[in-house]
């Protein structure tokens, strides 16, 4: 992975992050990697990336994914997936 590469990636998340927040999301950035997190007291911690193409955004290990391209649809998607882990028992997975 090279530097722009990176850069990128972070600059997709950050973007990311901002709508998750807009939308009401206790969310952070990892100190580890280009990463979005959402963490919450009771619930296991949720992890977006950006895949290994730089084309979607990914969370639940993979398992969900939506363009880059869209942000806020990305966002809009995410926070759907934890209203729906929120209710379900045992939480997020």
């Amino acid at each position: 992975m090279n530097i722009g590469y990176q850069d990128r990636e972070l600059e997709l998340i950050t973007h990311l992050c901002r709508r998750l927040a807009a939308l009401g999301l206790s969310v952070g950035m990892s100190d580890a990697r280009p990463a979005a997190v959402i963490r919450t007291r009771n619930e296991p911690t949720l992890t977006i990336t950006v895949d290994a193409s730089g084309d979607c955004f990914e969370w639940s290990e993979g398992a969900h994914r939506h363009p880059v391209a869209d942000p806020s649809g990305a966002a809009a998607a995410i926070v759907e997936y934890v209203k729906a882990q929120r209710s379900r028992p045992g939480g997020l997975s």
